[in-house]
């Protein structure tokens, strides 16, 4: 159909680069048309550290996702996430101008340019604004005052910001690789729209993706985000701690973190034995495999303690009841979840992705959170402009430059 849009997401990780095509039509149902992954060259830590080998992994797969989908691309979202990614609370309070102080949409994008005008470090960049409430006149708690009477209006946001270098290294890549970005997604974000349902963002719940390199945090509550962050470490730190401790090549511990890997100690029986595949043709060891989640747990519990500390720093407190939901790579990891529930204090459980149309069984896994995440977040975007028929008359009736104004805010508002 002709109203349908074709859109490309792009994830580059420090382990994978995955890129998903799906079709998107004017109600916000999402068709997966293609979902491709490669190993990732030239990341480190979520950041691109070489440039042509990342543009090499990028290329590959994105010509592996047009070939499945039988379609040409020439727009990407990109996800970025990584330590570097922060955000920062603000307000912004504009008085009401109209004669009758009725609340319309202009008003709520005028408080949220004041919420964004903040002195900003020149190497960040801000990447979205996102609405948590409102308050009009002393009132809170309020999510949509539009048609509402009052004399001030007060929005509360949360600006998540990112590195302007490691920002401008991925645009570049995708410039050089020969396609343009259609916009930067925080990853965090991408998981949330994945993963979360309205009633646990309502609840509370720390949504954490283990990656490779780093590891992702999104805290929502009351049904907006609170906080995201991250850090640089994930599942790949894992791995170099049990090669260098059994002093075995990465590959073979990747293998023995994957087949026998348990991060949470008590879970593990202390009779059980696991072999250890030996290189050279040398027979396999055999080792208690509680000596091997010892190896494991010290730096799970660390990741998840640094996480604990970022909230604590930010004072992020609430009761939570969503608990804590793993994506990623690393949550597959046994005992993930018992480990995080007994750090955070929280009941915790492995998150997965929804399950689209057009979707193999097999992409329903949280290491393809982030990837789904990112055409979803646009999808969202059609839906709400297609079912917000106010936004076209706000757009007919304002002069050029104000509609400019409203079609970026909205770009990064969600």
């Amino acid at each position: 159909m002709a109203t349908d849009k074709i859109m490309m997401g792009l994830d580059i990780g420090s382990s994978w680069v995955r890129a998903v095509i799906g079709t998107v039509n004017k109600d916000g149902t999402v068709m997966v048309d293609s979902l491709c992954e490669r190993p990732s060259e030239g990341v480190r830590f979520g950041a691109i550290v070489n440039i042509e080998q990342a543009i090499k992994s990028i290329t590959s797969v994105i010509s592996e996702a047009e070939l499945q989908a039988g379609t040409d691309i020439q727009q990407i979202i990109i996800g970025i996430g990584g330590e570097h990614i922060e955000g920062i609370p603000s307000q912004g309070v504009v008085g009401i101008n109209a004669k009758d102080q009725e609340i319309k949409r202009e008003d709520i994008f005028r408080s949220l340019e004041v919420a964004r005008a903040f002195e900003l470090p020149l190497d960040r960049e801000i990447l979205h604004t996102l609405v948590q409430d409102f308050r009009v006149d002393g009132r809170d708690g309020i999510k949509d005052p539009i048609d509402m009477l009052g004399h001030r209006l007060e929005s509360r946001v949360l600006v998540v910001t990112g590195s302007s270098s490691v920002c401008q290294n991925e645009r570049k890549c995708i410039q050089r690789a020969g396609f343009q970005v259609q916009r930067l997604v925080a990853q965090q974000l991408a998981d949330a729209e994945a993963v979360l349902s309205i009633e646990e963002k309502e609840m509370g719940t720390l949504l954490i993706n283990i990656g490779g390199g780093t590891t992702n945090m999104i805290v929502y509550a009351n049904g907006a985000p609170v906080f995201t962050g991250g850090v640089s470490m994930g599942g790949g730190h894992v791995t170099s701690d049990i090669a260098y401790i059994l002093n075995k090549p990465k590959v073979l511990a990747e293998q023995v973190k994957c087949e026998f890997g348990n991060c949470h100690i008590p879970s593990v029986p202390p009779e059980e034995m696991i072999l250890i595949p030996q290189i050279g043709g040398l027979p396999s060891i055999q080792m208690p495999k509680k000596e091997l989640s010892k190896i494991i747990e010290p730096r799970m519990a660390e990741i998840f303690s640094l996480l604990q500390v970022a909230l604590e720093k930010k004072q992020i407190r609430g009761s939570f009841g969503g608990g804590v939901v793993l994506v990623g790579g690393g949550a597959l990891l046994s005992g993930a979840t018992e480990l995080a529930s007994e750090i955070f204090r929280l009941p915790a459980r492995i998150g997965f992705p929804e399950a689209l149309h057009g979707l193999d069984r097999s992409y329903i896994n949280p290491r393809y959170t982030t990837t789904l995440g990112l055409v979803m977040i646009e999808a969202k975007q059609v839906r709400d402009r297609h079912s917000s028929g106010s936004m076209k008359t706000v757009r007919d009736k304002s002069s050029g430059s104000f509609a400019k104004k409203v079609r970026g805010f909205f770009r990064t508002i969600f």
